[in-house]
């Protein structure tokens, strides 16, 4: 009975971190996503995507001349929230910050 609670714990602590490293990865497509959309819209403020892993909320605030763009990842029970300060130099994003936030 022990080794089977063990291994039921281990298997638990693995799909924990599996689907952290996937919020993490679907948080940063959620980046990229928004980078896309506002080559077309830079009025875009708010979107979502989602993937076979998850998906991401996305929320862009203009600051200055820069956008704040913040996207949380969900993957099965795990969050993970990245922001990156961007600003668009000769048609290229360049990251002025990137940062994960932790609540």
């Amino acid at each position: 009975m022990e080794g089977y609670l063990k291994a039921n714990v281990e298997n638990r602590m693995v799909r924990r971190v599996v689907q952290s490293q996937q919020a993490l990865y679907v948080a940063e497509g959620g980046i990229e996503w928004a980078k896309a959309h506002l080559l077309v819209n830079s009025g875009l403020r708010l979107g979502s995507i989602s993937l076979a892993t998850g998906r991401a909320d996305i929320v862009i605030e203009l600051s200055g001349g820069a956008y704040k763009v913040t996207s949380a990842g969900y993957s099965g029970l795990a969050v993970r929230k990245i922001e990156e300060i961007l600003e668009l130099v000769a048609g290229k994003w360049v990251m002025e910050n990137y940062q994960e936030l932790h609540s």
